[in-house]
């Protein structure tokens, strides 16, 4: 009697602790509609009530799984052994989630406003970039040193009310006699499995009727979307696609395998080895003669839309929209990114492979044998000096040794040239391409092939834009209502106008000293969009690529073009290689672009952006997984099918 009295204690305390954290999470989410009330403009007030009814169905399970672990730890072992020492534990237990979701929540904010998403995949991705930059920028952009201390001040509030909950009394268990307490057990064994089921599933008692992280995405704002998740529910997101993406580290598929994976890339599935089975074969150059310079310009954040036309009239994109709109230029009107980041961008050149999350730079293999898809060795075997440029330092994912193990002659960084102004992440944008001008004009014989990544553009926004000759007013004059104008806006938006103006300027030096020069203007990720509201795929995700140069037609790309940054490096070949020349690459060329193209969550298809999910075309989410699969068996088991 006394043991069940004891257990019964125990199970309010658990619900207790349950029912305070779906208060919490639905006080956080409360919160966060507020912080971001602009972006409710759009929004019906229905679609806001259904923001939080199915957040508050998804946080079930996260307060569910909190009590759960109490449960286990605190309720189960007092059942064996009566002095365990629960109601201690649970407040430790409970304590500490409070304090970690409280600096969870505090910490979504900036994270919200940098990608324009909850916790996501960028976590594991940032996981290996340069922590010092990354804690400079937090601490000076995104307020680290005042939005902690008040966040574990805010946990402490949180905790002493939890505290306060935890003291209201019990109400003991009603029980006379030996039945009345079978008949108590019979229904706690009854009731906890059903309540278990209904947590589980999110408000419902089957799969059908739930709600989880994947299906949560039922409002058509995003910004609602978004927030259905509280943090709990976002961070499992990352663990999930984490782990799918570990699934394919460990590449448990036979060679007959690789080769069906093979054929339905349009590769040869006799090969001998990855390369062989991709050997393509340029027949007639786009270009009659073969440029001294060829010039890739991999802008850090550089997105399609300030060239959009509702977008336009803010000049924050004149020089990109000046060489677009030249006779010697062609472009796609859309463009995926390789990846969510910089270093997947400067993976899918180097590799010339699919994003799969291995982040090949960190791979031994990637420092021992030479990935024949990368860009590296098709501009190599066109007769090119191959040189790569960054504006960052040189340590930054082990960037310079990594290049230079893969088919580059030389890296320059950062630390390469003296400069004043930058920011955490490197030199300005101006001093990066005055370098490369100065290479190009000390070697007027030498054909080389460049990559320039740039960094200005990014987080903090440390360059004087206005002394660069940004114009605010004609911005403000000009801003769309959807995007604010606070000083915060307007000087990321200025720095947006300086990476264009920067590669501009080079640009038209360049062209003067070299008239010959091929450029390739387009952007490692697009994903920092947070001005307007409820803005679509293509607003939020697609980058430029923008062809430009003496000779460049534009009818080589129809208006509604798409493309993925896969594509650039075959497209390259087919343009400035000589006839019958060879080069290998998992996808063809944006001239040879009949089919829908991918990345590793989008698919594009006739200028429009279409979520790689369960309701995709099983053609195309089969390219898309065989292209991963096929990168996890090269970057792991090497380049031989055997």
């Amino acid at each position: 009697m006394q043991r069940f009295q004891i257990f019964w204690h125990n199970l309010q305390q658990d619900l207790k602790i349950f029912l305070y954290f779906i208060i919490l999470f639905s006080a956080f989410r409360l919160a966060f509609l507020g912080i971001f009330h602009t972006y409710l403009a759009s929004c019906p007030w229905q679609d806001i009530f259904l923001c939080l009814w199915y957040g508050f169905r998804l946080s079930l399970k996260t307060a569910g799984m909190i009590a759960l672990i109490g449960f286990a730890f605190t309720t189960l072992p007092q059942l064996v052994l009566m002095k365990w020492p629960s109601e201690p534990i649970r407040k430790v237990w409970g304590v500490a989630a409070v304090l970690v979701f409280t600096i969870a929540f505090f910490a979504r904010i900036p994270y919200f406003e940098i990608f324009n998403s909850g916790f996501n995949i960028m976590l594991i991705n940032g996981a290996h970039d340069d922590w010092g930059a990354i804690v400079d920028t937090a601490v000076n952009e995104y307020g680290l040193l005042w939005r902690l201390p008040l966040a574990i001040l805010t946990a402490g509030v949180l905790a002493w009310l939890l505290f306060k909950l935890l003291k209201i009394k019990t109400r003991p268990a009603q029980i006379a006699g030996r039945k009345k307490l079978w008949i108590a057990v019979a229904r706690v064994v009854i009731v906890l499995p059903i309540f278990f089921v209904f947590v589980r599933f999110g408000g419902a008692f089957d799969f059908a009727h739930s709600i989880n992280w994947e299906s949560a995405e039922r409002l058509k704002s995003a910004f609602l979307n978004e927030n259905i998740l509280d943090d709990g529910q976002a961070f499992y997101r990352v663990y999930q696609i984490y782990k799918e993406q570990k699934k394919l580290t460990n590449v448990n598929i036979s060679p007959e395998e690789i080769r069906k994976d093979i054929a339905i890339l349009g590769g040869n599935p006799q090969a001998a080895t990855i390369e062989e089975a991709f050997k393509r074969q340029v027949s007639v150059p786009k270009l009659a003669q073969q440029p001294d310079n060829v010039i890739v310009i991999l802008g850090e954040s550089n997105a399609l839309w300030p060239m959009l036309p509702k977008y336009q009239a803010m000049g924050l994109a004149d020089e990109a929209l000046r060489m677009a709109n030249s006779g010697n230029s062609c472009q796609t009107s859309l463009m995926l990114a390789h990846g969510t980041g910089t270093m997947p961008a400067v993976n899918g050149f180097v590799t010339g492979l699919a994003e799969a999350g291995l982040t090949e730079e960190t791979v031994p293999e990637s420092y021992k044998t030479k990935y024949g898809t990368g860009i590296g060795q098709i501009m190599k075997d066109a007769g090119y000096t191959t040189v790569f440029w960054y504006g960052g330092m040189p340590s930054w994912r082990n960037i310079k040794n990594y290049v230079l193990a893969q088919n580059f002659d030389e890296c320059y960084c950062a630390s390469d040239f003296h400069y004043e102004g930058g920011n955490a992440w490197g030199c300005p944008d101006k001093t990066l391409f005055s370098r490369v001008y100065e290479y190009i004009d000390s070697h007027p014989n030498q054909k080389t092939f460049h990559i320039i990544l740039t960094t200005s553009n990014h987080p903090p926004y440390t360059i004087d834009v206005a002394a660069e000759g940004f114009d605010k007013n004609k911005v403000l004059q000009n801003l769309p209502d959807d995007i604010s104008s606070d000083k915060e806006t307007i000087n990321e938006l200025g720095h947006i106008w300086y990476a264009d103006m920067a590669m501009g300027s080079f640009v038209r030096q360049t062209e003067k000293l070299k008239p010959d020069t091929l450029f390739v203007i387009t952007g490692d990720h697009a994903e920092r969009f947070t001005f307007s509201k409820d803005v679509n795929d293509k607003t939020l995700s697609a980058i430029p690529c923008i062809i430009y140069g003496q000779g460049v037609q534009k009818n080589w790309l129809p208006e509604n073009a798409t493309g993925c940054a896969m594509q650039i490096a075959p497209t390259l070949a087919e343009i400035i290689g000589k006839p019958g020349m060879q080069y290998s690459s998992i996808l063809p060329g944006l001239f040879i672009n009949d089919k829908p193209v991918f990345n590793h969550r989008f698919y594009a298809w006739d200028d429009k952006i279409f979520d790689l999910n369960s309701k995709t075309p099983d053609d195309i989410k089969d390219r898309a997984d065989v292209a991963k699969k096929i990168t996890a068996w090269r970057v792991v088991k090497g380049n031989k099918i055997e």
